[in-house]
């Protein structure tokens, strides 16, 4: 990965006509010294040095059909996204389940509820695309186990989450285990119906 920290350029004098145009001896400098993937490429390259002539692991990536390889790299819990991130509102949610490529007997799961403002589009997919790739990243093999809505409601008395619904794409999640998820990682209140025919 490139990470790029400093930019420089001269900055052009402004003028109407193109054919008068002169450079300018001003220098514009632009220096970054943090962005959200460097915590990533910082510990890419403590892990790459102390994994230098032992074995590493792979796994496929990217949709069906990709056959690219790409180094897993252990994850720091202090890096994991929140367990339980829900957006005020009805929308729709999904429940994905983590392991660890380096120890598949320690789960993880993950709730997310977003508007399609927020994730990019209309789908479930959209919803767990980011927390997919993020979750990816740190080392971690990821499933979807299934999806619905969410009707949450956020106020400063007491937070409520109605599970409900299904998923086209990844099928009705488990929304009393959903609930559960909600409840021991947030101080929400949180209940759950499985009824069909709710979308």
């Amino acid at each position: 990965a490139l990470q790029c920290s400093t930019l420089e350029f001269l900055d052009p004098d402004a003028t109407d006509d193109f054919d008068k145009a002169q450079r300018s001896d001003r220098w514009l400098s632009f220096h970054l010294d943090w962005a959200f993937w460097t915590p990533f490429v910082k510990r890419y390259h403590a892990e790459s040095e102390s994994l230098s002539g032992a074995a590493m692991t792979f796994e496929g990536v990217g949709s069906k059909g990709d056959t690219r390889e790409q180094q897993t790299v252990p994850a720091d819990d202090q890096l994991l996204p929140p367990r339980v991130h829900l957006s005020p509102g009805n929308h729709k949610y999904v429940v994905i389940r983590a392991t660890k490529v380096s120890n598949a007997d320690e789960e993880l799961w993950f709730v997310r509820s977003a508007s399609p403002e927020e994730c990019g589009g209309p789908y479930h997919a959209n919803v767990a695309q980011d927390l997919l790739n993020r979750l990816k990243s740190l080392g971690y093999s990821t499933t979807v186990m299934g999806g619905g809505r969410i009707d949450f409601l956020d106020n400063e008395e007491v937070s409520h989450a109605h599970v409900f619904g299904f998923s086209y794409g990844f099928g009705k999640g488990d929304h009393e285990k959903v609930a559960n998820i909600i409840e021991e990682n947030s101080d929400i209140i949180a209940t759950s119906d499985m009824s069909d025919g709710l979308y």
